[in-house]
């Protein structure tokens, strides 16, 4: 009976020991496995923050090209405006010669009847102005 029991208690040493052996085996695939996590999340990261860096410059170039077109776009309509100003500046300045060329023939050849027109106008005037 003693060689049973010292057989089984050499039995249980044996487990034991097999037991502290695969619980290191296991810390230590732990450990490789968290070394390999860590790895890959910093290889993430580094991605990520490559493909937000990446992300950003583009969106930062587009920005700037859609500026650059915007100030063109700008530049070109106040220049069109300016010409368009011009264009109906000097139009105005013309009718208003064409219709003083008017006023001034008519008036050299009917002067009595433009005297009369404007005596009539100041008198109206001057109606009007008594009421108030």
């Amino acid at each position: 009976m003693a060689q049973k029991s010292n057989a089984t208690g050499n039995n249980v040493a044996e487990i034991e020991q097999e037991i502290r052996q695969l619980v290191r085996d296991l810390e230590t695939r732990v450990g490789h496995l968290n070394s390999l996590t860590r790895r890959g999340m910093s290889h993430a990261t580094n991605g990520a923050r490559d493909y937000v860096s990446d992300a950003l410059d583009q969106v930062s170039e587009t920005l700037a090209a859609t500026a650059e077109q915007l100030r063109g776009g700008a530049a070109e309509a106040a220049e069109r405006l300016s010409e368009g100003a011009r264009g109906i500046g000097n139009e105005a300045a013309r009718l208003s010669q064409d219709a003083l060329r008017k006023i001034e023939d008519e008036v050299s050849q009917r002067p009595l009847l433009t005297l009369a027109i404007a005596a009539g106008i100041g008198f109206l005037a001057g109606t009007a102005g008594r009421r108030r």
